[in-house]
């Protein structure tokens, strides 16, 4: 028996092992090690469950009168950054920024960019916000509580300065994001903070803002 396989038995009667009695609560009968093997065996055979279908997906602007954020964090090699838009709703960018966040975990990241994002609106005098990140774990900390503690402090300032039965929280998809992702890219390899007019965005990232604006969709699932 070569080494592989004595290595994959030796997993096998582990497993075995640690589930006892339960066994025979999952597969109806006492399973010993070959019948397991073979399982996974078979297992390993079985097709990859087909992948969705691709759909088109579209940027939407944000109702007359309201303004929309849509924020996105980033990391790379244990490094954190983030960045966001701030645009009307005829879809024209008022601001944007890119910061640098360092040493932190992705959802503190995206959490952090969403913060920096409705800071940077109600100092620019923006009130009805309509945030869009495409981090369901951050949203879902931000509208029904719970997460690590180390994020708590700013989820708690989140909430503090979004009135919640005023502004709106949503999720979008990563493909309907680039404008968010490319400025947090940016902060990741500038390293500092940074705010962009409607004037001086740069080429790249105002095509991206075009590309929203006139609603040219994004496929998602290739």
């Amino acid at each position: 028996m070569d080494s592989s396989r004595a290595t994959g038995r030796s997993r096998d009667s582990s497993i075995v092992s640690r589930l006892g009695d339960s066994r025979v609560a999952y597969f109806g009968t006492s399973i010993g090690v070959e019948t397991w093997t073979s399982l996974r065996f078979l297992v390993s055979l079985l097709p990859p469950p087909p992948l969705p279908p691709p759909t088109l997906v579209f940027w939407r602007t944000p109702p007359v009168g309201s303004y929309k954020i849509n924020t996105d964090g980033c990391l790379k090699d244990g490094v954190a950054s983030g960045g966001g838009i701030i645009r009307d709703s005829s879809g024209q960018c008022i601001r944007a920024f890119f910061s640098f966040y360092g040493d932190c975990t992705i959802l503190e990241a995206e959490l952090r960019a969403i913060l920096d994002g409705i800071i940077l609106a109600q100092r620019l005098g923006l009130s009805v916000l309509w945030v869009e990140s495409d981090s369901t774990l951050a949203i879902h900390c931000i509208t029904k509580g719970g997460g690590p503690w180390h994020i708590q402090a700013t989820l708690r300032h989140i909430r503090h300065l979004l009135a919640l039965d005023r502004d709106t929280i949503t999720h979008i998809f990563r493909e309907d994001n680039q404008v968010a992702d490319l400025l947090a890219s940016e902060g990741w390899d500038r390293r500092y903070y940074y705010e962009y007019s409607s004037q001086d965005l740069p080429r790249r990232h105002r095509s991206l803002v075009q590309i929203d604006r006139f609603g040219l969709p994004t496929v998602r699932g290739l």
